[in-house]
């Protein structure tokens, strides 16, 4: 369901979608690698080596962690089953420059486990860009951590994703300017209602506020969860095609 400007509130100065800026235009970053990624896998008869797609994702990364643009804590690439030519699995993920060995050891071994999750699962089903979190990011950092990711293909092929963490605590400072410039108690929700980042200091990430909004039958009027609200309803808000939304109490 989406809502057009003349059936939203007034806002004084950001307007709801403009929260979502950040992850379409670090989801756009990561389209650009893309094309190099894919000329690797072009031949499906002869898959690359993990060393030859570690060799085209290292710099793209490590411009991407060096950059000024995005406050990322850690990108890559994640290769989809039996997509590499020497191994079942493989993980060409940096997360800082320490980590770097520890993460391409570590994780080999670790394909059936991140093949379950949303960040990877759901952008091979779908075929589109994904948004995961917030979650705590047991396989690299132990941080509360949020995942864009969006599949690479080839042909009909889907060979893996490109994709970067952000710590929720770097979104913060990104996000919340303008969400407290929409309301106080304005909060960025996931697709299942959860809160990512809040203008109100109450609400921890993770936090479910309004349940899943993707099919609401009236996304002007949904119920705020949590005995402390006590039946207050609030406004949501869709960031464009993103599985994000910016809910607002009334």
């Amino acid at each position: 369901m989406s809502i057009s400007r003349s059936e939203s509130q007034p806002f004084p100065a950001a307007q709801p979608e403009d929260v979502g800026i950040f992850f379409q235009e670090l989801l756009e970053h990561l389209e650009e690698w893309k094309p190099r990624l894919g000329a690797l896998f072009s031949d499906p008869a002869a898959p690359p080596l993990r060393r030859e797609v570690d060799a085209a994702v290292e710099p793209l990364t490590t411009a991407l962690l060096g950059g000024s643009d995005y406050p990322v804590a850690g990108g890559g690439f994640v290769a989809a089953h039996q997509a590499v030519s020497d191994a079942p699995w493989h993980m060409a993920w940096w997360q800082g420059r320490s980590k770097e060995n520890q993460l391409l050891t570590s994780l080999e071994s670790m394909g059936e486990a991140y093949a379950r999750r949303e960040w990877f699962s759901v952008p091979l089903e779908t075929g589109a860009s994904h948004v995961t979190g917030p979650y705590v990011d047991f396989i690299c950092t132990d941080e509360y951590t949020v995942t864009l990711t969006s599949p690479v293909s080839v042909g009909r092929r889907v060979v893996g994703v490109v994709g970067a963490d952000v710590f929720v605590e770097s979104l913060e400072e990104v996000l919340l300017p303008d969400l407290r410039s929409l309301h106080p108690e304005a909060s960025l929700v996931n697709r299942v209602g959860r809160v990512v980042v809040s203008a109100d200091p109450q609400l921890a990430a993770g936090r479910l506020l309004v349940g899943d909004w993707r099919n609401a039958p009236d996304l002007l009027r949904m119920e705020l969860r949590g005995a402390e609200y006590a039946g207050r309803l609030a406004a949501v808000y869709p960031c464009g095609s993103l599985p994000l939304a910016v809910a607002v109490p009334a």
